[in-house]
């Protein structure tokens, strides 16, 4: 009975070396490539916005009379790299100060080109009239941020720039003498 157990277990041996063969050579024999895509980078654009201004008012007017108009200019530029782009004018809550003179003073934003410098409009010429006939107080309530804010600018590329011309004028209302107003204005960029 050992010869037969030894012939069995020879021929068990045998048949799971064969079948280590078949598949050692089965696995050998396919076929393989790959291929790779390296080095994938991503980067945000950017959406920047500059004026000209040098962190100086447009005005700094005192003693009004009234029918009293000031006129300034300012130049936008869109640096940013994703165009377009679309840019408005508001006054941000908060940004409206004073004792309610800003209630008597007559507010007309043009953009356009060609004015001289920061605060020299001579050369300016309008390509769009963003608000006009109404008040500072009244604009500074209706324009308060990206959605509700002025004008149709929209970059095309980057480096490109719009002048504003700022025309504000004193009513000739009794009511409005000694009172005063602050305002700062807000240039808001967003690509579209």
């Amino acid at each position: 009975m050992n010869a037969v157990l030894t012939q069995r277990l020879g021929a068990a041996v045998t048949a799971v070396l064969m079948a280590s063969v078949l598949v050692v050579t089965t696995s050998r024999a396919a076929f393989s490539d790959t291929t790779v895509n390296p080095n994938n980078d991503f980067a945000a654009g950017d959406v920047v916005l500059t004026d000209n201004d040098l962190d100086a008012a447009m005005f700094s007017v005192s003693d009004m009379a009234p029918n009293d108009t000031v006129e300034s200019c300012i130049e936008v530029t869109y640096d940013g790299s994703l165009t377009p782009a679309d840019v408005v004018l508001y006054v941000a809550p908060g940004d409206l100060g004073g004792s309610g003179l800003a209630g008597y003073l007559d507010l007309t934003v043009e953009r356009g080109s060609g004015a001289a410098a920061f605060g020299d409009c001579t050369g300016f010429t309008s390509a769009e009239t963003l608000t006009t006939g109404g008040t500072l107080a009244a604009f500074a309530a209706a324009s308060t941020d990206f959605a509700s804010g002025a004008g149709t600018w929209a970059p095309a590329a980057t480096g490109e720039s719009q002048w504003y011309r700022v025309v504000v004028t004193l009513q000739d209302d009794n009511a409005a003498q000694g009172l005063d107003a602050t305002v700062d204005f807000t240039w808001e960029a967003q690509n579209s």
